[in-house]
């Protein structure tokens, strides 16, 4: 009997060992990979007793193709395929596509510079972000068709920055592939990390896992997340104004991941966050404006 006992343990412990599994990006150099993604955010801000809600989307497919592989960093070349932006604010509408052809509509003329240019991303196999290069890429855009007025391409190039410059791309492909854990892991099993966004105020997001499933050519984890901005007791300048960003938040995601490549195959992000904005003349003076701001957002991508 103790022998059938000891065993059925090893039995047992062999079974459980045999679906543990190694999750993390397994590319191949020279391979290209495909993510396309639609993002959706709404916004509400408070100013002198006024409401003001922008719905904005933006996104598009984006191709990666792994240049080489040193150590455990994987070196990037990527291109935006496609890329397209729609903001409206309380029924005013800006909207441009890479894919538009029309000369008199500027942005989607920028949109489509930006689709000319490769840039580099170096990530490390758990999926943390190490560097983007994207200083050519926007670099471009300011020798970009010298007939437009250098005030209006400036500030639309500013806002293009906000959504696809190097921290909005650090912080949403982070939020994307920081989620592998660093052990082999099985059905049910957690882990957790932290990882630190650089937005305008900076944020700290910690996350929890769980392995939800996992067969032969798939797994799923879902997560759940808390974001909190620095405690920032100083402005910084922006665009000549003096600001200062505190804001909170939770998203709850699930990702869908190829097996053998570790590559995300779908994944569903929701996000919840709200603060207060705050700005002043100068260093010394009062704060003259606070505005309370909420955000909800959701972003899909797929493969491909």
């Amino acid at each position: 009997m103790k022998k059938l006992i000891l065993l059925l343990a090893f039995l047992l412990f062999t079974i459980s060992f045999s679906f543990s599994q190694v999750l993390e990006l397994n590319l191949t150099v020279g391979e290209s990979y495909y993510h396309d993604t639609e993002s959706q955010v709404t916004m509400s801000q408070e100013l002198h007793g006024e409401s003001f809600i922008s719905d904005i989307s933006y996104g598009g497919k984006i191709s990666f193709l792994v240049k080489e592989k040193i150590d455990s960093v994987y070196h990037l070349e990527v291109r935006f395929q496609t890329m397209y932006l729609k903001v409206n604010t309380n029924g005013n509408e800006i909207s441009a596509n890479s894919q538009k052809v029309d000369s008199t509509d500027i942005l989607s003329m920028l949109l489509n510079e930006l689709t000319k240019s490769p840039f580099y991303i170096s990530i490390m196999k758990y999926g943390i972000v190490k560097e983007v290069k994207m200083e050519k890429i926007f670099d471009n855009l300011f020798s970009f068709n010298p007939d437009i007025p250098k005030l209006e391409k400036a500030r639309m190039i500013y806002m293009l920055k906000q959504s696809f410059g190097e921290k909005a791309m650090k912080g949403s492909m982070e939020m994307l592939t920081a989620i592998y854990p660093k052990a082999p892991v099985k059905e049910g099993d957690r882990w957790k990390n932290k990882i630190r966004l650089e937005t305008v105020s900076g944020v700290t997001m910690e996350n929890e896992f769980v392995l939800k499933e996992l067969n032969k050519d798939f797994a799923i984890i879902n997560s759940q997340s808390k974001t909190i901005s620095d405690d920032n007791n100083s402005f910084i300048k922006i665009k000549g104004e003096l600001l200062r960003f505190n804001s909170i938040g939770n998203m709850t995601s699930t990702f869908k991941i190829d097996k053998n490549t570790g590559w995300i195959k779908e994944s569903e992000i929701k996000q919840s966050i709200s603060g207060m904005n705050e700005k002043k003349w100068r260093e010394e003076s009062e704060i003259i404006l606070k505005i309370p701001f909420e955000y909800v957002g959701s972003i899909i991508v797929k493969n491909e």
